[in-house]
């Protein structure tokens, strides 16, 4: 009897002992599940509302899955074209739930280092209201003195972001979203320029004097180095034709440059 009863309490010992190793087993597992490290995007500094994620605002961070929010971004190709409508604090999980669909803003098509210098321009001057946005232009001048009159480039090679009400830019929209308010092919009486605050000021002491724009190609970024023009040069040269590659102009291609 005493035996039988030995026998029993071995059996139920073991019982609970696999009982109790199987629990701490799933203890265990799930207290590794929770604390997996899982790579997520955190901000690396302070990010106000109403700015475009680029990859050195954020970083790579190894979190426990158990606080790895369900809206936690863990590549920056998840928010592309999209805007942060809050700020985001130092070291805070990167969510989707805080970006939408950015407006189009005529201050988001300027790198950094430029502005957006507006032209009043006619048919004649602003190429016949041909321009689009996204297209490069020369600006070309004649300045009036009681001595003489000359003609000569402003600026060339002069990014155009804005023709009217119509900007260059636009947010990442889906194909169902209405069109941005300007965005149509109607005439325009103005031109926007990005402009170093240089060249900004140039075109300030310029205006009152005739400017006029000249469309450049699409892959067309050569700087062309011309004397200015005077009258006598002008009547010297009617009748006379030469060859596309003029005596006297430089073609400047990033450091090099050519010419007769």
């Amino acid at each position: 009897m005493n035996n039988r009863n030995s026998l029993i309490a071995l059996v139920i010992g073991v019982l609970f002992g696999g009982l109790a190793f199987f629990i701490l087993y799933q203890n265990a597992a799930e207290l590794e599940k929770k604390t997996t490290p899982v790579e997520v995007l955190v901000a690396v500094d302070y990010i106000p509302a109403g700015v475009f994620l680029k990859p050195d605002m954020v970083q790579k961070k190894s979190v426990p899955d158990s606080y790895v929010s369900p809206s936690a971004i863990r590549d920056l190709k998840e928010v592309d074209g999209m805007m942060t409508m809050v700020p985001i604090s130092a070291g805070e999980q990167i969510l989707s739930n805080k970006f939408s669909e950015g407006e189009a803003s005529l201050a988001l098509a300027l790198n950094p280092g430029y502005r957006a210098y507006t032209l009043a321009v006619d048919e004649t001057n602003g190429i016949g209201g041909l321009l689009k946005p996204g297209n490069h232009v020369d600006i070309l001048t004649r300045l009036e003195s009681d001595k003489r009159s000359v003609t000569s480039f402003v600026f060339q090679n002069v990014s155009v972001i804005a023709v009217g009400q119509k900007l260059g830019w636009k947010p990442n929209l889906s194909k169902t979203s209405a069109p941005a308010p300007g965005d149509d092919n109607s005439g325009y009486s103005t031109v926007t320029l990005a402009v170093t605050p240089e060249q900004a000021e140039t075109l300030m002491y310029m205006e009152g004097r005739p400017l006029r724009l000249i469309l450049r190609g699409p892959n067309d970024d050569e700087i062309v180095s011309v004397p200015a023009q005077t009258e006598s040069d002008v009547l010297s040269k009617l009748g006379h034709f030469t060859p596309t590659s003029k005596r006297g102009i430089q073609i400047i291609r990033g450091t090099s440059k050519s010419g007769d």
